[in-house]
Order: structure tokens, then C-alpha cells, then sequence
């Protein structure tokens, strides 16, 4: 197995939730983070927990992921104080519980460029540094909305299908770079985590299988590519 310590990895969405669960889970194995989200109090606070966790170090960049001069800046503050990119994990992403006819053309782009302009422009912003190392991980955290049609979910299904398709078209330009895209479709996760096991809802995943899930995508050899991964709860 690849180790993944010294690499440095961009997470969005990375204060909380799924994000947060995976940078923990990083930071752990030595990675260096560059955390970034909306919630900017937060992500200072979360980056410094981290770093004190150690073994790795966690930056904070604040970030709306549906702009791109803020994106790149995150992708500017892992080159400036980190030398170099080596993943990114797509975590960004909302839903609306419309019907397709109720919904709003403000919900429906708030979805859509959350979670599929979003990823575009994360990714746009680190390809080519990654294309200069000859390596990387794109991670995309999807959903079983990429791949199954929900009432009352148009948009994010819409969003996440988008993500799917992009990711695959991804795949085919940056083979010859050695950039492996991945995306994790995971049925319902259990957000905010449950302070103990007793209150873990039955049949839904944990932030810490995510977690799991993306290291073990990490830490394959190279020669190793992984489909899609779809997650259920059991």
C-alpha cells in the first residue's frame, strides 16, 4: 500500500461533517491539509485542532467553491505553504427538498453550482499541478443520488449525476498524467456524528466509514484503479 504522509491534500467542505471526519482521518496517517468551506470561524478553529493532532499540519483557507477567484486561492495557499498539491477530495454539496416543479431557479442553481460547478472549479484549480507531478488523487464524494432518481431530490440528483459524467470525462484527459479520479457514492451518512455507538441510527453509514473508504483509495499501488465505490448502510 501507498503511505500518504508528507502528501498534501485540499479538502472542501473540510470544517465539519463528512469533510471533517475524512481530514481527521488524514491527518492521522502524516498528510498535510488544507482545509477550506464557507464557515471560516469554524475552519480556523478545526484546522488548529488538527494540527495539534499532528502527525500532519492543517491550514484553513476560507472559500465558496462556486467562486472561482476564491478557489484558486485555495489551491495558491497549498502551493505557498505546503510546495506542492497531491489530492483533492470534492466534499461541497447541499440539496433543496423541492418537487421539479416547485423548485425555485434559485434553489436549483444554488445546487448545481454547489455541488457540480464546485467540483469543476476545485478541480480546474489543481490540474495543473498535478499534471506537473506526474500524480494525484481527485476524490469526488457523490451520493446514491449520482446513480438513482429521487421524489422530491431533482437538483441534487441532477448535480451529482453531473458529477459523476464529469468525473468520468476527467478520467479519459488526465490518464496519461498518472491523475487517478475516483467518486464515493455513499447512501445516507450520519451527520452530525452520534456521540456513541448506542446512538448510531441503523442501516446509515458513519462519518468514519468515509473516511475509511477514502484512505483505502489513497493508499492504493499505483497500479490500482478503483471504480466507483457505492457505500450502504447495513
Amino acid at each position: 500500500m501507498e503511505s500518504i504522509q508528507g502528501k498534501t491534500i485540499i479538502i472542501s467542505g473540510g470544517a465539519s461533517g463528512i469533510g471533517l471526519g475524512i481530514a481527521e482521518a488524514l491527518i492521522a496517517e502524516g498528510a498535510n491539509l488544507v482545509l477550506t468551506s464557507r464557515r471560516t470561524e469554524l475552519l480556523e478553529q478545526e484546522a488548529a485542532r488538527l494540527s495539534a493532532i499532528g502527525p500532519g499540519r492543517a491550514i484553513g483557507v476560507g472559500a465558496d467553491v462556486r467562486n472561482k477567484q476564491q478557489v484558486q486561492e485555495v489551491a495558491q495557499a497549498a502551493l505557498r505553504v505546503f510546495g506542492g498539491i497531491d489530492g483533492l477530495i470534492n466534499n461541497s454539496g447541499l440539496g433543496v427538498g423541492d418537487s421539479i416543479e416547485s423548485c425555485s431557479e434559485e434553489n436549483w442553481d444554488l445546487v448545481m453550482d454547489t455541488c457540480a460547478k464546485g467540483t469543476f472549479l476545485m478541480t480546474q484549480a489543481v490540474l495543473p499541478n498535478l499534471r506537473a507531478r506526474q500524480s494525484g488523487h481527485i476524490i469526488n464524494i457523490a451520493s446514491q443520488a449520482a446513480k438513482n432518481g429521487y421524489a422530491n431530490a431533482g437538483p441534487y440528483c441532477a448535480a451529482k449525476f453531473a458529477v459523476l459524467g464529469f468525473a468520468a470525462a476527467l478520467q479519459e484527459e488526465v490518464r496519461g498524467d498518472g491523475i487517478k479520479v475516483h467518486s464515493l457514492c455513499p447512501g445516507l451518512v450520519q451527520v452530525p456524528r452520534p456521540h456513541n455507538v448506542a446512538d448510531q441510527s441503523p442501516g446509515w453509514l458513519q462519518v468514519e466509514d468515509m473516511a475509511a473508504a477514502v484512505l483505502y483509495v489513497l493508499k492504493q499501488p499505483k497500479r490500482v484503479f478503483l471504480e466507483n465505490i457505492g457505500l450502504y448502510g447495513f
